[in-house]
């Protein structure tokens, strides 16, 4: 089954908040980031036929939470489906169908947009099959994002991801600058804004997955750098894969009980 129609075929087993033509979207929805909004725009003027689902769910891979692979315990607490992706376009061409990811723009919003990739094209899933289909993008501008979907008409996904991961980090050392640079503003976050609210359980939910989705950029991108397992490991996949949950393991978090503590540490004394 392609991409397209597994994208089209979402039905009332799988949540979404809109699944159908992107025009029709935009007439629709009032409150998009202006870089996304001019972006679909000038998509839609030009493919008509273009379709989105929007803030798709999608459920964790439990048995990769595991001794075994990432140690992040903190989200198989989470109940229901808490990866939440929040635009993919996607359309049908004569030979092959497009999809793409879009990650509204923020500070390390890249590193985000490729562990939605990796939660959603995973082993198992019903992406597994297509995610050399799927393109992720996270950029400032309309251009980038119109170039990017236009450029997958005539070249592979994985090959346009390779040159977009290139123009984000040099080498692994610096994604998990980033990564680590990420998740301490998380972490910064969530205790600032935590202390003044009491209804935390939908706040809390945001901050593990993102914090998920941190840890599974870097276990993935080591595991499949091929000149780090030769160079640094000898060929040994087994010490590639446990220096990559060491990877993961050191991204710092507020764990779910900190979460719901803080600013309530005096009461517990």
């Amino acid at each position: 089954m392609a991409v397209y129609e597994i994208l089209s075929q979402q039905n009332g087993d799988a949540e979404y908040s809109y699944n159908g033509l992107l025009s029709e979207y935009l007439e629709q929805e009032t409150e998009l980031p202006d870089t996304i909004r001019e972006a679909f725009a000038q998509i839609a003027e030009a493919e008509p036929d273009t379709r989105i689902v929007c803030n798709l769910k999608g459920a964790v891979k439990l048995d990769a939470i595991s001794n075994r692979i990432i140690h992040y315990r903190d989200i198989s607490k989470l109940e229901g489906n808490p990866i939440v992706y929040p635009f993919i376009l996607y359309s049908k061409g004569e030979e092959a169908d497009r999809a793409m990811l879009v990650v509204p723009y923020e500070p390390y919003g890249y590193l985000y947009a490729r562990g939605y990739y990796y939660c959603l094209s995973e082993a198992g899933s019903q992406f597994y099959d297509v995610r050399n289909e799927v393109l992720e993008v996270c950029f400032d501008n309309s251009a980038d994002i119109v170039n990017s979907w236009n450029r997958l008409k005539e070249e592979k996904a994985g090959m346009i991801q390779r040159q977009l991961d290139r123009r984000q980090f040099r080498n692994y050392d610096n994604l998990k600058e980033q990564a680590m640079a990420a998740a301490e503003a998380l972490k910064k976050d969530a205790a600032e804004i935590l202390l003044n609210v009491q209804e935390r359980s939908e706040l809390i939910r945001y901050y593990i997955v993102r914090w998920f989705l941190l840890k599974k950029v870097l276990y993935v991108q080591y595991m499949v750098n091929k000149n780090i397992r030769s160079s640094v490991h000898e060929g040994d996949i087994h010490k590639q894969r446990n220096q990559a949950r060491i990877n993961a393991d050191e991204v710092p978090i507020l764990s779910y009980r900190q979460m719901w503590t803080v600013g309530h540490e005096e009461e517990a004394e």
